[in-house]
């Protein structure tokens, strides 16, 4: 990665699960540019680990029971074999295979045996047997480091090191010198059994930079070896089975079983230890196997259980070394010939008792492995079918939807609408099936192949296709009727207005007085009416138009025919309505004209001749101004105060748009773009607080001003002066008030709605941290063998149950996310963040159990503390006992005493007989403990034993005693 430029791995388990890294790390070896996905799902995930996979197939790397689940779901045992599998082929075989070719040899292993021991030959002290215990003191690393480059060390220094320094002083001057990294720490090799795997891999470096020289001598000699040192090598390459089932790890559910058994010579009593370890595990295993649930019809419950049967067949791939081990080794033994007749016999029951119950167990577990297959892929093709079915039966229902036409007035449009949110709903409710499709489980075998997987993969491509067409159609059409139901709705309310303005303007036309003038101030005030009529109509002839604009759009987009009648309608009544005003003005003003003329009032004022102007028509009225002097011009009556009250009408508004152009300004700055998972509101509402306290006391000027704003208005209409100022500055606060309002609802609705997300993640985070704890717990108190099982598995208990009280604060967190997620515009990692957090709950639940159920085995399988109690009271009794036995028997020197000797000899004897039930209890427990072979039951089995013969010892001294001193005292009698 780093000679590629790209950035490295940092965790190994984490950072290749997605596939991208190794994909990129097979690019760099193969050559070959390897596509990746786009998409972060899982499926994309596991799409890229398959195409690994099949990289690997196609370059002759084999791997066995290593699947795509296991690598995207972080197994280490498993990712850890991919790796070795790519090492070993790309680097042990690579660096290797010219020689391999030359010497026509296919075991790499035995090749580079041969040259080490080629390489360490004239070192005394040093004979590498195999790659594991011949490495463990360092004197062959530094042996053939030497061979090859003598000048860089004294090998008499070497020898005077410890096994630790010597192991340091390789690798350090391997890296120096020879530019191999430290790939193995000195302490890891330095102990009884190193990893074979990880000394190939070292060696193999080795082998690269310094001269090859093996001859067929070498391997010759390596074949010679006795077999339990070149048992590694006869072992041919390292077979899958090996590599996936690596080392288990500390604290595994079953017990261990030996990986090495012919590493060491095979005496009877080893091997009769490492078959009793074999059939312990053996046993625990069939256990398990047996406790596996019957095969569910539920496909989560498939895939869950198909995923733990993975993982026990992980296990028996890992022991079957183990197994083959034990049965090899008793041939063994059988064939040397130093077993008696008994002792063969035995082990060959053994073995085949052993190889019986371990094929009956393989046999079994295939079987479910093949069942839970079947099972899986027949539930997940009912799962596409009955997606394909109800697309199918959706994509119908969208046809005849889109063959209707839209609604003809605004109730059928709102029934559209409610339909459409029913389709909606349905889309939801599917969501959660198709959500269970994207972590489809596949499984490709060799008789299905690639061609299986294409086809599945075209499958569901389809359908995501259509699923997503449906889920697109369905959003464009919710926007175009929501949009249709805003525009229809507009032009309804603009329709009323409009109506109700005509009203009010036909009213005020028709007590407007065209005739019988008292005198010049009447026509003048009548004249100012007709004007301020004109004016107004002027204005609101652009609102007429823009009325009749959003008409045609509205039936442009519903495109029914009746519909698109309907409101054509309505503007044509609105517009007749409209001429009709426009015409009785103009027949008004001319009356008004003629009136002037008929009562002979010939020098009306320029002014005066203009207001009373036709609308459609200037009409000059011609007077012979020089008939008469012009007479005054009328005088306008002034209202004290007036301009006082218009200069602080002027101020008033002035000041309060102000306002609240500064409190739209503050709410901008304020509003929340995003929402967050946590985010501080304080602020926020602060800011808010104080708008709103402003605002109330803004809408009393408001009120005030909207009152003064009437009486101004009034005044300056009884004076016939324009009033289009007042009424626009009017009409623009209360519209911006308006505005303002909204924005502060709006404001303080996304306030709430980010602090109950940031309850819900508060909750969450509260939960998250009890499932952490409890993953600790796993992890440290319940590994620990300081505690017994009992107390340990009543802890875990405690914890467990615990989790399940935990039900209705995650069904109140389920409610609360639903809610919040069923929000406009909610943000995505509500849910997310929320499946995440119980797949993570459901996992810790499940370990505890599995943590629950093994503590409960090994409970039952040990004795309990009334055994334990029982068994030391009856050695303390014994123990006395045996001390009083004595005690008699140093006290015979006085004939006197004899009587009471023996009368103390009776006592003890009674003493020990009351002992027998209690003996024959803890006897009955001891031979049903023996069922359970560990080896804490062997120590309480031996020490009941022991006990059992104290018991028998003392039983029989003390008989002997009593028939002696009865002897004696009858002797004493008669002598008396």
């Amino acid at each position: 990665f780093l000679q590629s430029g790209k950035p490295p791995v940092k965790d190994m388990f984490t950072d290749l699960k997605d596939g991208r890294k190794l994909l990129d790390l097979l690019e760099g070896l193969t050559g070959k540019p390897l596509p990746k996905e786009r998409g972060s799902t899982r499926v994309h995930a596991l799409n890229n680990v398959n195409r690994v996979l099949q990289v690997l197939h196609q370059n002759n790397v084999e791997l066995v029971n290593i699947g795509g689940t296991d690598i995207v779901d972080g197994n280490h045992k498993l990712t850890l074999g991919l790796l070795w599998s790519i090492i070993l082929h790309w680097q042990v075989k690579d660096v290797m295979k010219n020689i391999m070719s030359d010497l026509q040899q296919t075991n790499s292993e035995k090749i580079l045996l041969s040259w080490v021991r080629q390489s360490t030959r004239p070192y005394s002290q040093v004979n590498v047997l195999n790659f594991t215990t011949s490495w463990a003191d360092g004197l062959a690393f530094n042996a053939v480091i030497h061979r090859h480059k003598p000048e860089l060390f004294s090998w008499d220094k070497v020898i005077m090191m410890s096994p630790v320094e010597r192991l340091e002083h390789a690798f350090s001057t391997a890296k120096n010198h020879l530019g191999i990294e430290k790939l193995l720490d000195p302490e890891d090799v330095a102990v009884q059994l190193p990893d074979k795997k990880s000394i190939i891999m070292y060696l193999t470096s080795l082998f690269e930079v310094l001269p090859k020289q093996v001859t067929m001598e070498d391997i010759r000699e390596v074949e010679t070896l006795p077999r339990r040192y070149k048992q590694e090598c006869e072992d041919g390459e390292f077979n899958m089975q090996q590599t996936v089932a690596l080392e288990e790890e500390q604290g595994s559910s079953r017990a261990e079983t030996p990986s090495t058994v012919t590493e060491v010579d095979m005496d009877l009593d080893s091997y009769q230890v490492a078959l009793e370890e074999v059939l312990t595990w053996l046993l625990s295993a069939e256990d398990a196997f047996r406790e596996q649930e019957e095969i569910s019809g539920d496909v989560e419950e498939v895939k869950e259980q198909f995923s733990t049967h993975e993982a026990f067949m992980m296990e028996l791939t890992a022991h079957q070394s183990s197994v083959g081990n034990v049965l090899q080794a008793g041939n063994q033994l059988v064939a040397q010939g130093n077993l008696s007749p008994e002792e063969e016999f035995e082990i060959q029951e053994q073995m085949l008792l052993l190889n019986s119950r371990w094929e009956e167990l393989r046999v079994e577990s295939m079987d479910r492995q093949s069942r839970l297959h079947d099972m899986l892929m027949e539930l997940q093709k009912q799962q596409l079918q009955q997606l394909s079915d109800w697309l199918t039966v959706t994509e119908e229902r969208i046809q005849k939807m889109e063959s209707q036409l839209l609604a003809e007035d605004l109730e059928s449009l709102q029934k559209q609408l409610e339909e459409h949110k029913s389709l909606q709903s349905d889309l939801e409710a599917e969501q959660v099936k198709v959500n269970s499709l994207t972590h489809m489980v596949v499984i490709v075998d060799e008789s299905s192949g690639e061609s299986a997987t294409a086809i599945l993969e075209e499958q569901l491509q389809r359908l995501g296709e259509r699923w997503t067409a449906v889920c697109r159609w369905t959003e464009e059409r919710r926007v175009k009727l929501q949009e249709i139901q805003l525009l229809w709705q507009d032009l309804l309310e603009e329709q009323c207005l409009l109506k109700a303005w005509l009203t009010e303007k036909e009213e005020a036309l028709s007590k407007v007085q065209t005739s019988n003038f008292k005198d010049q101030t009447d026509l003048s005030v009548n004249v100012r009416k007709l004007a301020i009529l004109k004016e107004d109509m002027g204005m609101k002839r652009q609102t007429l138009d823009q009325l009749n604009e959003l008409g045609q759009d509205v039936a442009h987009i519903l495109g029914n025919g009746r519909a698109s009648s309907k409101i054509d309608q309505d503007q044509e009544e609105l517009t007749q309505r409209w001429d009709g005003l426009v015409q009785k003005l103009e027949d008004c003003s001319n009356q008004v004209t003629q009136a002037v003329g008929s009562i002979g009032m010939t020098q009306v004022s320029q002014k005066t001749a203009a207001e009373t102007t036709p609308l459609k028509e200037q009409v000059v009225v011609k007077q012979s101004r020089q008939e008469l002097p012009p007479p005054p011009p009328p005088k306008k009556r002034q209202i004290p105060g007036d301009s006082e009250a218009k200069k602080k009408f002027d101020a008033e508004s002035t000041e309060l748009l102000n306002w609240i152009s500064k409190s739209k300004s503050a709410i901008q700055t304020t509003d929340i773009k995003e929402y967050k998972k946590m985010r501080d509101t304080s602020n926020m509402k602060e800011k808010l607080k104080v708008i709103e306290k402003e605002r109330v006391e803004k809408s009393q000027k408001l009120d005030e001003l909207k009152r003064s704003g009437h009486i101004l208005l009034d005044q300056m209409g009884k004076e016939g002066l324009s009033t289009m100022d007042i009424k626009t500055v009017m009409e623009k606060i209360l519209s911006e008030w308006k505005d303002v309002v909204q924005h502060l609802e709006e404001m303080t609705r996304k306030i709430k709605y980010q602090e109950d997300i940031n309850a819900y993640f508060k909750e969450m985070s509260e939960l998250e941290k009890i499932v952490i704890e409890k993953d600790a717990w796993l992890k440290n108190d319940a590994a620990s063998s300081s505690q017994p099982s009992a107390v340990l598995q009543d802890l875990c208990q405690q914890e467990l149950t615990l989790l399940v009280s935990l039900s209705p604060r995650l069904e109140h967190l389920k409610a609360t996310c639903k809610a919040l997620a069923s929000q406009p515009m909610s943000p995505n990692f509500i849910q997310e963040s929320l499946n995440s957090f119980l797949y993570r709950f459901k996992l810790t639940c499940q370990k505890l159990e599995e943590r629950h159920q093994l503590l409960k085995k090994e409970t039952e399988s040990q004795p309990s503390q009334d055994y334990v109690d029982s068994l030391q009271r009856l050695k303390g009794t014994l123990g006395e006992l045996e001390c009083k036995q004595q005690s008699i028997a140093s006290g015979l020197g006085d004939p006197s005493k004899v009587e009471k000797a023996l009368q103390q000899a009776k006592a003890v004897c009674e003493t020990l007989e009351a002992q027998k039930p209690r003996i024959d209890k803890l006897a009955e427990e001891t031979k049903a403990l023996g069922k359970h072979a560990s080896p804490e039951i062997k120590v309480y089995t031996q020490e009941f034993k022991h006990v059992q013969g104290h018991w028998d010892k003392l039983k029989l001294k003390n008989s002997k005693d009593v028939k002696l001193l009865e002897e004696i005292t009858s002797k004493l009698r008669i002598f008396e």
